[in-house]
């Protein structure tokens, strides 16, 4: 192989189909010369594409990964550059290259091609994005919360037209279109770009009489007012998307509105996953004898056996005393861990009642201080 195409797009050769073309348009939104100024900008953007002309297609990547060439039965190279559908030549690859300018403005519409889709002209309404704070129960039990927020809608004094008497005629400057052209200058020649009208918004058409309350532009400002169930099981930093609840267009559909949760912590529990944790201090008796404490779960609290003898670092799993899993059956479990504690103080009596019920222990019950006795005499 004269090049290889991977090292040039900077992907391993496993990379999917998905990988290629976002590791190409990332480079390439780096490298197109309407963009980087330095000299050697453009040959390095015809590199780019000439690898994503040969990887960006499976037929041609089949070829070239076995025959070390984009076509099975050519001696010769790729094609190189002049490839390109709209760069010279007759190559067979097919890409539309609005992609790529979109990754420059933003997604503003314009395109380097002169038949760009019509389709471009309708532009749906943006995104919303919320955050919401749920207590630790809520998220864990699933809740309903109604909240209010601002967002475009179409105008209904003019049903979203933007005009006052519902009259509208043809937009003069793209001459119902919705599209006007541009002409751009560039190292490769002259390029035309096609972008939506800014005086009809893509919708070819104009009010005779702008609308007394959105003053021409189809859509208002309101506050919207919707309450939401939350699923059991949701997570600090998990979203939900409701669809047609952002802001209006005036040629196309509602955004979403996105609500981005934020979860509260638990007093004493700590989440992971669907399971929660907790430590919890025992006396030292309840170590020795056993007994019975009470540990809080999600939305209540539940009695826990203690046995005899229990060492501290000991953890314990209750099954399905955790988080309802998110959209699926079941429980997470409740995880705990013992911590025993000991007095601070004693008085002489009780420390003579130690000794006497204490005595007659084994010693041989005693197993890593035996052993700590058995190191140490041997330094």
């Amino acid at each position: 192989m004269a090049k290889n195409y991977y090292d040039v797009l900077g992907v391993p050769k496993t990379a999917t189909q998905d990988e290629i073309k976002s590791a190409y348009f990332k480079l390439a939104k780096q490298y197109h010369p309407d963009v980087n100024k330095s000299p050697d900008a453009s040959n390095k953007f015809k590199e780019i594409n000439e690898a994503y002309s040969v990887l960006g297609d499976p037929d041609k990547r089949k070829n070239y990964d076995t025959f070390g060439t984009a076509e099975a039965n050519s001696a010769g190279g790729t094609g190189g550059f002049g490839g390109f559908n709209g760069f010279g030549g007759d190559g067979g690859f097919n890409f539309d290259f609005d992609d790529i300018f979109n990754a420059f403005t933003g997604g503003s519409g314009f395109g380097f091609s002169s038949n760009a889709s019509s389709s471009s002209a309708k532009r749906n309404g943006s995104n919303i994005i919320l955050n919401l704070t749920l207590t630790f129960e809520e998220a864990a039990l699933g809740c309903q919360k109604t909240f209010s927020f601002t967002r475009t809608e179409k105008c209904s004094h003019c049903n979203g037209t933007g005009s006052e008497n519902g009259e509208l005629s043809v937009c003069p400057k793209c001459n119902g279109s919705g599209k006007v052209q541009y002409v751009q200058q560039s190292i490769f020649g002259r390029i035309v770009n096609v972008g939506i009208c800014t005086n009809c918004g893509g919708t070819g058409k104009v009010a005779s009489q702008k609308c007394s309350y959105c003053f021409g532009s189809g859509i208002v400002s309101k506050t919207r007012t919707i309450t939401v169930k939350i699923p059991a099981g949701i997570d600090n930093g998990q979203e939900m998307t409701i669809a047609g609840e952002g802001n209006a267009s005036k040629t196309g559909s509602n955004g979403d509105l996105i609500v981005q949760v934020t979860v509260s912590p638990h007093k004493m529990l700590v989440r992971n996953g669907f399971d929660i944790y907790i430590t919890v201090p025992i006396p030292f008796t309840t170590s020795l004898l056993g007994g019975v404490v009470t540990v809080p779960i999600v939305g209540g609290k539940v009695d826990f056996d203690i046995p005899p003898l229990t060492q501290t670092g000991t953890v314990f799993t209750i099954k399905g005393k955790g988080i309802k899993k998110l959209k699926k059956n079941g429980y997470g479990n409740l995880v705990v861990t013992i911590v025993v504690e000991m007095p601070k103080t004693l008085d002489k009596a009780t420390k003579q009642k130690l000794q006497e019920a204490t005595k007659d222990i084994d010693s041989a019950n005693f197993v890593k201080c035996k052993d700590y006795q058995s190191k140490i005499s041997k330094l």
